[in-house]
């Protein structure tokens, strides 16, 4: 494949020659099942030697669902911009010789713990959390982070946990912090298939450790037998025949905010585990989905031996949700996928944006009755309302593809 920019044909290239001079990992190096450096999979990516289809060199992830060609795991790794990937692999000058760098995976190595060990850890650390109290930590945070959340709409599956122990990737202890903890449950499940852990500061603040590629590395899942495997979390303890799903927590209480408490809202962790919603569906008529809007990825028909059938641009955040809801629709279920119209921005942050506006127009109605008694009159009232039906109408910055929701 000739990239039409920099006129590079990545094909030609020598990957097993070069990409050491870039990635400094054994396992990924050898091709072997190891930790995906685009998503949270442990063991579900590997370099693909010299495929046996045609003879090109690329990778798969069995998680993300996608592949592609080692300039993007170059790019991901080492943090280099693409254009000077590509000038360095048109001149010849890998890396511009300098030591290659370590690849820290997203999650720390699995341990050699048997699987009841892990159940055992898992069962333990969620039977010291608490419930979330006003003056806890976990609320500072979610409160700031979602405006008009009400601590009376939480679910049975947030606790609290006073503190656990912070490990950087590099093996540091940190020492203990308070956690927001979310328990993943699949159907028909009693206890949890993982945990996820967000590690905050005494005011409520993402603790501000990065992990080996520069991100923050507030948010940790624990090992687990079989990792997330569809499992949710209930966010709320709404009871409604609507179910809304999201991918993050935050995103999910901005759900339930903007909906008051009105309908169930579950949040899955990732968009993988979203395509796989281990869910008791006849709980429910109608599924709302809310996708993030991820930087579009090259997905490849890329099987596990190897063999291709071509390539496609995709939103992660989107495929999957689109995935799900092919799913939903085979078994008589109404679906809505509602996708951000702005990469990286997600319903969270839409939310916020919406109650600003809101609290901007009730703040108009209380001037205009303060001065003249009455409302509906003066253009400053005008103009709030306007501007709310404006972000309506764009549906708050999402777009509904096939269906709408009422705001």
């Amino acid at each position: 494949m000739i990239d039409s920019e920099m006129r590079v044909d990545v094909n030609a290239v020598d990957w097993m020659e070069v990409l050491p001079f870039y990635i400094q990992d054994a396992k990924m190096l050898s091709g072997r099942w190891g930790a995906c450096p685009f998503c949270s999979g442990e063991d579900t990516f590997r370099i693909v030697w010299r495929r046996k289809s045609d003879g090109n060199t690329g990778w798969y992830c069995a998680k993300c669902g996608t592949g592609g060609n080692p300039v993007a795991v170059i790019h991901e790794v080492t943090g280099k911009p693409y254009g000077e990937i590509y000038y360095e692999l048109r001149e010849k000058r890998y890396n511009q010789g300098k030591a290659p760098t370590t690849f820290h995976p997203v999650v720390s190595a699995r341990s050699e713990m048997s699987p009841e060990q892990k159940r055992k850890i898992l069962r333990a650390t969620w039977d010291r959390g608490v419930s979330i109290t006003e003056d806890s930590p976990v609320w500072k945070y979610l409160s700031r982070r979602v405006p008009g959340l009400k601590i009376e709409w939480l679910g049975p599956d947030v606790r609290y946990h006073p503190g656990l122990s912070f490990k950087s990737h590099d093996g540091k202890d940190e020492g203990k912090f308070p956690v927001f903890l979310q328990r993943l449950v699949g159907a028909g499940d009693k206890v949890a298939r993982t945990l996820q852990r967000c590690y905050l500061t005494p005011d409520g603040e993402k603790v501000p450790f990065l992990n080996g590629k520069g991100k923050s590395a507030a948010k940790k899942q624990m090992s687990s037998p079989d990792g997330p495997a569809g499992g949710s979390t209930r966010l709320n303890n709404a009871v409604s025949r609507t179910l809304a799903l999201t991918e993050g927590a935050e995103t999910g209480y901005a759900v339930v905010a903007k909906f008051e408490n009105r309908i169930e809202v579950r949040s899955l962790l990732d968009c993988g585990n979203l395509a796989r919603a281990d869910i008791d569906w006849s709980n429910y008529d109608r599924v709302i989905i809310f996708a993030d809007r991820d930087r579009e990825q090259e997905r490849r028909g890329v099987s596990g031996n190897g063999s291709t059938t071509g390539a496609t641009k995709v939103r992660p955040g989107e495929f999957h949700a689109g995935i799900l809801a092919k799913q939903l629709q085979a078994i008589g279920k109404r679906v809505t996928v509602i996708a951000s119209v702005v990469e990286g921005v997600d319903f969270c942050d839409i939310w916020s944006l919406q109650y600003a506006r809101r609290a901007e127009v009730s703040a108009s109605r209380a001037r205009v009755k303060s001065r003249s008694g009455r409302s509906g009159t003066s253009k400053e009232l005008q103009g709030g309302n306007s501007q709310l039906s404006s972000l309506r109408a764009q549906g708050g910055g999402y777009s509904t593809p096939g269906q709408t929701v009422a705001a």
